[in-house]
C-alpha cells in the first residue's frame, strides 16, 4: 500500500470523520493515522443500536498484510 504526496494546489486535510465502525470502519482509522499528518484529527463514529453484525472476517486474507502496514508484526498481535 502506498500514498502519494500532497499536491502543491490542495488544502492539508486536518480533521477527518469516518462513519460506522466494526471491522471496517476502525482498519480504516487506522490506514489514516498511519498515513496522514501526526496532527490529523480522527473521529470514529459508531451506532450504540447496531448490534454485530459479522461482516469483518472477509478481511482475514489479506489481514497479514494490513497488519505489516501499520507495522503491526505478528508475533505482538499474537501475545
Amino acid at each position: 500500500m502506498s500514498h502519494s504526496a500532497n499536491p502543491v494546489n490542495t488544502p492539508e486535510v486536518k480533521r477527518v470523520v469516518i462513519v460506522g465502525g466494526g471491522t471496517s470502519g476502525w482498519m480504516c482509522a487506522a490506514a489514516i493515522a498511519r498515513i496522514a499528518p501526526p496532527d490529523t484529527r480522527i473521529t470514529l463514529v459508531e451506532s450504540e443500536d447496531i448490534g454485530v453484525i459479522g461482516v469483518g472476517e472477509a478481511t482475514i486474507p489479506t489481514l497479514m498484510e494490513f497488519n505489516d502496514f501499520l507495522g503491526i508484526k505478528e508475533h505482538d498481535l499474537l501475545r
